[in-house]
């Protein structure tokens, strides 16, 4: 009898313990994130906790209620499982992700939030879903897919941020450029709807080579423009560029070295008092029928020495306003396609 009692209580011993067992398993299972085998109740105590070399990696949607910080210098990637980062944080001048120090790569998920990468700090981007990337640091982006049906879908406002590859779609700029280095290799740009007017690739002070990569831009007013060059430094050697009046509005310094340009109803290049633009390659074509280039007054040189201009009829290839001063139009080397008036024409 002795002996059969204690069979029974080894018995629910046992049962307890793999009860328990499975119990802590499970809770622990059930936390937002994990490093290894080690899971996190939050992705915040992941974060804290990760050291050099480590992947965090989500277990389960997570809905953001304050920033998510990213403040470890070490480098990890962040892979988000195929699951979703929603912020509903309301307060506007607090961050969704914020990437203060470190190395981390994002991967694999979607993030419908606005993650920064601060100065010092750096991301790489290997594929996912994103609402807005902004960068102070250095952003690397590899593959991924970035829409912002409200805003600017990419920010750069310092440091360098580098895209090799993504599907980008905004309803403002598809990359704003404030400041720092923007460096595209390839992608898809493209306004979020036909009725977005702002510019796809916008700079104000920055320093922007586009070397590949397709942009298009549909809306009809040709102040628009597909990109825009306020006050920066903005080199285009490739890239397919066009769209209904897909313009390349020029202000500030522009060189103009390869690349395929299409506007349908408005000259292909606008360039502004005080711009400098030159043009050694590719290939523009215009639909006006005013122009195939307008050049405003003031200009400080405009340089076409190379490349296609194609127009169709046209009242003048280039059109000066004011006069022809620091104009150059070298018919030789530039290959001048269509039927016009003048080649050059003041106005």
């Amino acid at each position: 009898m002795k002996n059969k009692l204690g069979k029974v209580l080894r018995v629910m011993l046992l049962t307890l313990t793999i009860a328990l067992m499975y119990s802590m398993n499970v809770s622990a299972a059930s936390g937002q994130a994990s490093i290894g085998s080690k899971n996190y109740a939050t992705v915040q105590k992941a974060l804290t906790a990760v050291q050099n070399g480590q992947t965090i990696k989500l277990n389960k949607d997570v809905t953001l209620k304050d920033t998510l910080l990213f403040k470890k210098n070490v480098t990890y990637t962040f892979d988000m499982n195929k699951h979703k980062i929603t912020s509903k944080i309301i307060d506007e001048d607090k961050c969704d992700l914020e990437i203060k120090a470190g190395k981390v790569t994002f991967t694999n998920g979607t993030l419908n939030a606005s993650v920064f990468t601060r100065k010092g700090a750096a991301l790489t981007v290997n594929g996912g879903n994103y609402k807005q990337i902004l960068n102070w640091g250095k952003t690397v982006i590899n593959k991924g897919s970035i829409v912002n049906s409200k805003y600017s879908a990419i920010c750069n406002y310092s440091g360098t941020l580098l895209v090799k590859k993504a599907t980008v779609k905004a309803n403002y700029n598809c990359v704003y450029a404030y400041a720092g280095t923007v460096t595209i290799k390839g992608g898809d740009f493209r306004s979020y709807s036909d009725a977005t007017s702002y510019p796809v690739i916008y700079s104000e002070n920055a320093t922007v080579n586009l070397k590949g990569g397709r942009y298009v831009h549909l809306y009809w007013k040709t102040e628009a423009g597909i990109v825009y060059n306020k006050n920066g430094k903005v080199t285009i050697s490739g890239g397919d560029y066009g769209g209904t009046c897909a313009s390349i509005q020029n202000y500030g310094t522009m060189t103009i070295k390869g690349g395929t340009f299409l506007s349908e109803n408005s000259p292909i290049l606008h360039c502004g008092a005080k711009s400098t633009t030159t043009v050694t390659g590719g290939e523009l074509t215009s639909g006006s029928t005013l122009c195939g280039i307008e050049i405003d007054k003031g200009r400080k040189k405009f340089s076409m020495t190379g490349g296609t201009l194609k127009t169709y009829t046209v009242m003048a290839l280039v059109i000066c306003h004011g006069d022809k001063k620091n104009v150059t139009l070298d018919k030789k080397k530039a290959n001048l396609i269509g039927e016009r008036w003048a080649d050059i024409s003041v106005q």
